[in-house]
């Protein structure tokens, strides 16, 4: 273990020594990507779910939301509310639910492997904003970019969950095992203690985020961006940032929207290491969340080649 970090660790400090200038500008644009992007969506939604999930119990869930869901995806009403938080929020607020759940006992390991396998997305509007009207400039395909991109987390949590065998209920007396309920805790206490879970969850995300913009610098100085297949790997980085490279490349439009929509699927590297590092994945829950992305990626490459092809659906430029 040793002897490969330290393969790693020569190479980033030579890159550091040789190329200050371009690390300290990755860096930055990593920084400002988080403080002013990411830190204002993400810590609110952070808080709350947290405070939530301390706070609620899963019979206090409203059952008009929660029970198409659970009858859905076989979960519980907890399991429920992680969809809804992990579609609407975006990365990484479904793994760092789920691991809250999972930890706080609230949910089982067997169905923190389902939610983890697809409730962890972008959300929509990152999609809806960024990516299609921002960056591909195609705001009549919005809703297709959806479909493809979140379309395909549905139906990848669909059939792991017909595999998947949870007993469903209201009451989160069931299942939870590990800790009292916290309704008599004071509750500045537990709003402290929420705040602090939260700004270091965030703070490790701009820490990740950082980390792989560096990264990505390394690589686009090292090997020129004009292959198109260095193109695809080096966008594969850092999601946000890849989406822009592919639509500011040279690339064919239907490439392009085939690209963008695998690239939104997967997530880029950044999102899958917060993810991980986040919900604090043992070797088999890492095992699954790896597998059930590339099985989302591939989903939606499919999807998207079918909307291509149904050209009398869709008008691409």
């Amino acid at each position: 273990m040793a002897k490969r970090i330290i393969v790693l660790i020569l190479p980033a400090f030579g890159y550091l020594l040789l190329f200050p200038q371009t690390a300290l500008l990755s860096a930055r644009d990593g920084l400002l990507l988080w403080y002013q992007q990411v830190l204002p969506v993400i810590f609110p939604f952070m808080f709350l779910s947290t405070l939530a999930v301390r706070a609620v119990r899963a019979s206090d869930l409203p059952r008009l939301v929660t029970r198409p869901l659970m009858a859905a995806f076989h979960c519980s009403a907890y399991g429920a509310f992680v969809i809804l938080s992990g579609f609407l929020c975006g990365f990484p607020m479904g793994a760092f639910l789920t691991a809250d759940l999972y930890q706080n006992g609230k949910i089982s390991r067997n169905e923190a492997h389902l939610l983890l396998g697809f409730a962890n997305n972008l959300s929509p509007g990152f999609i809806l904003s960024y990516l299609s009207v921002q960056q591909m400039q195609l705001p009549r395909e919005a809703g297709w970019f959806l479909f493809q991109i979140l379309g395909a987390a549905v139906i990848n949590g669909w059939i792991d969950a017909r595999k998947n065998s949870i007993q469903i209920t209201d009451d989160a007396d069931t299942c939870e095992t590990g800790s009292e309920p916290v309704r008599n805790t004071n509750l500045f206490s537990l709003i402290d203690s929420c705040i602090y879970d939260a700004m270091s969850s965030a703070l490790r995300l701009g820490a990740y985020i950082m980390l792989f913009t560096i990264l990505s610098g390394a690589i686009k100085t090292a090997v020129p961006s004009a292959n198109p297949v260095i193109l695809l790997l080096t966008s594969g980085i850092e999601v946000t940032a890849g989406i822009r490279m592919i639509a500011e490349s040279g690339l064919s439009v239907s490439v392009k929207y085939i690209a963008v929509s695998a690239l939104g699927a997967f997530g880029g590297l950044s999102a899958l290491a917060q993810s991980v590092g986040i919900a604090r994945m043992d070797q088999s829950m890492l095992f699954h969340y790896i597998k059930s992305r590339v099985k989302i990626t591939l989903l939606a490459i499919g999807l998207s080649c079918a909307v291509l092809w149904a050209h009398s659906w869709i008008s691409l430029p």
